[in-house]
């Protein structure tokens, strides 16, 4: 309750403040303009037109894979970009598949007179079977063939939404009871303020969420300002939607009218370097992230009842057999996100004895196997750096950023190239759909098709979060 009412407070003074000021209001949210940025978002644009025109068209295929190769055929005359990206993606497939260098180099002249014949085509059709073909051989190593041909005609749209209609006929048939989409909302867990995803039981420490989603918006947004100014077009504002005093978002605002009128390709490379720009820090971040955390065995005992075994005791063996986790990457993945889970030593690892050694921290302990298999542990991860300022470990602080701006550039990146509008997803189909000439009836009917089945799916991944929602009303109600 202490937490609600101080939320509460928080929200109200700063929904007053905001109303003194001359901010634009619609009820309790507010749209907090200001022009300080966009010097900076024109100075980058500057940096190399052409090359930010090669990152969003290469952002244009990675979301829609064969469909988006096929939508920049349309503009070859323009560029060669489609050349390069289609070139790279091929490279990939050949060093995946090519067994000797004989082969490598046989595949990789068959590719280059691929593009150049591609090139003086300017075939969509073509471009579109190539870019299929090439993308879907790259995920065949890493799932089924029908996935990686739907990921090499779809792109990242095939993941999320596949995703999210295999979780739905999960929930629909009995097979899940946790919900596929959640929110996330501000919540105190045992006395540290954060947010939690309800449904899912992760949770976010303050600091580590307000960084990450801070830098997630920033990203995103500035991404969209700066290919606009490639374009010449007008930004009109930067700045931050709230709720109150609470940030929910964050803006860069073009002229709406000339942004609605340019030609198709300006719009789709807007669009498309919001997603793109996240899913490209997420990757780094999750890089960086690898890299500061060390393989370790990081068991350390949360409950014990041995006396030989004191709480906080590091666990390292059991019968001189290492427990470490098999992924050392997962494993710390799992301690940010639950941060609450325990463990306990798997009966495989005991192999039927009644007594065993355990080895720790410190020291050779000689322990009853039922005692052991009672013992609650936590994983604790250690990181390949250590520096503390005032008792804190700032490379542990470090670890918590990166995952969690990993954590959630990732997931809103492939959320939002859902194909519903507002999504950026949802304004990208249209300019797809757009290279079909195809009436405005038509294309609104596709449009609302869209709309219509991605609400649904969505709805039913959060049946489960209604569900428990209104149990908890009916338990407080009783």
């Amino acid at each position: 309750m202490l937490f609600l009412f101080t939320l509460l407070t928080i929200f109200v003074i700063g929904t007053l403040l905001l109303l003194k000021t001359k901010s634009e209001r619609h009820f309790i949210v507010f749209l907090i303009r200001t022009k300080h940025f966009l010097k900076f978002i024109d100075e980058v644009a500057k940096i190399t037109p052409k090359f930010w025109k090669f990152v969003a068209d290469l952002a244009i295929v990675i979301s829609f894979s064969g469909l988006g190769a096929a939508y920049l055929s349309k503009y070859r005359k323009e560029s060669r970009n489609l050349d390069i990206i289609i070139l790279i993606f091929g490279i990939l497939a050949v060093l995946m598949w090519a067994r000797d260098l004989l082969l490598l180099i046989v595949m990789l002249c068959f590719l280059l007179i691929g593009i150049l014949s591609l090139s003086k085509l300017k075939n969509p059709l073509f471009d579109f079977i190539v870019a299929t073909s090439l993308i879907s051989s790259i995920f065949l190593s890493a799932m089924p063939w029908y996935l990686a041909i739907f990921e090499g005609i779809f792109g990242l749209l095939a993941i999320v939404f596949g995703s999210l209609i295999e979780h739905a006929f999960a929930i629909t048939s009995g097979q899940s009871t946790m919900p596929g989409v959640s929110p996330i909302i501000p919540w105190i867990e045992a006395g540290e303020w954060g947010f939690v995803i309800p449904g899912l039981g992760i949770f976010v420490p303050l600091g580590y969420g307000l960084i990450s989603l801070i830098l997630l918006l920033v990203v995103h947004e500035f991404s969209h300002g700066i290919l606009a100014r490639v374009h010449k077009l007008d930004l009109k504002s930067t700045g931050l939607l709230t709720l109150g005093l609470i940030p929910i978002g964050a803006f860069v605002e073009p002229d709406e009218e000339k942004f609605n009128e340019t030609e198709s390709i300006v719009k789709m490379r807007v669009l498309s370097m919001g997603s793109f720009s996240n899913l490209m820090l997420a990757i780094l971040s999750l890089l960086l992230f690898i890299f500061l955390i060390m393989p370790s065995n990081g068991w350390v005992v949360k409950d014990s009842n041995i006396s030989n075994i004191e709480n906080g005791t590091s666990i390292m063996a059991v019968n001189y057999i290492n427990i470490s986790p098999e992924s050392h990457t997962a494993a710390t993945m799992n301690a940010l996100l639950f941060s609450n889970r325990v463990y306990t030593i798997k009966n495989s690892t005991i192999e039927n004895k009644s007594v065993v050694n355990v080895t720790t921290s410190k020291g050779i302990f000689l322990v009853k196997s039922e005692e052991l298999l009672r013992v609650k542990l936590r994983y604790v991860p250690r990181f390949r750096y250590n520096y503390d300022f005032l008792g804190t470990n700032i490379f542990a602080i470090l670890v918590g950023i990166l995952f969690w701006t990993y954590f959630f550039n990732f997931n809103v990146a492939l959320v939002n190239l859902l194909p519903i509008v507002p999504f950026d997803g949802g304004k990208m189909v249209i300019e797809l759909i757009s290279m079909f000439k195809l009436s405005e009836p038509v294309v609104k009917k596709i449009v609302y098709a869209f709309l219509f089945i991605g609400l649904l799916i969505i709805l039913i991944n959060a049946y489960p979060l209604l569900d428990m929602l209104f149990e908890w009303l009916f338990l407080t109600i009783t």
